[in-house]
């Protein structure tokens, strides 16, 4: 998966590579693909399938975003059903590279700046 980490905030094609010997042709209408928390099983985001290609066997998926964490990522085929992606998770996070001004007053009213970077951007 391509790449396997993406912004909580951003969306973010994200591409698939299946097993070149998969034995059915590609179509973007025959696959749903899902990313399920890993801490939270019950909390379920839907990529959008962009597209497919065939001859290189990849799924090209849009993801819109979720809460922080990590996800696996599920793939199910109309007539091949579930596809093994156990190995096949998605770091969805942003990290702070800094915070200024580091100091001020302790009655509260200093304007904070906060920067950082989100991943798979």
């Amino acid at each position: 998966m391509t790449p396997n980490s993406v912004s909580p905030v951003l969306k973010t094609p994200v591409t698939i590579q299946l097993d070149l010997d998969f034995p059915y042709t590609l179509k973007a209408e025959d696959f749903t693909v899902t990313a399920i928390g890993t801490k939270d099983k019950t909390y379920v985001r839907f990529l959008n399938v962009l597209d497919v290609d065939d001859a290189k066997k990849t799924i090209r998926c849009m993801f819109g975003g979720a809460w922080s964490g990590f996800f696996q990522m599920n793939i199910r085929h109309k007539t091949f059903g579930l596809i093994d992606t156990k190995d096949m998770i998605l770091d969805v996070s942003s990290r702070v590279t800094s915070i200024s001004p580091k100091i001020g007053s302790i009655y509260g009213g200093t304007m904070v700046t906060i920067t950082g970077t989100n991943f798979g951007t």
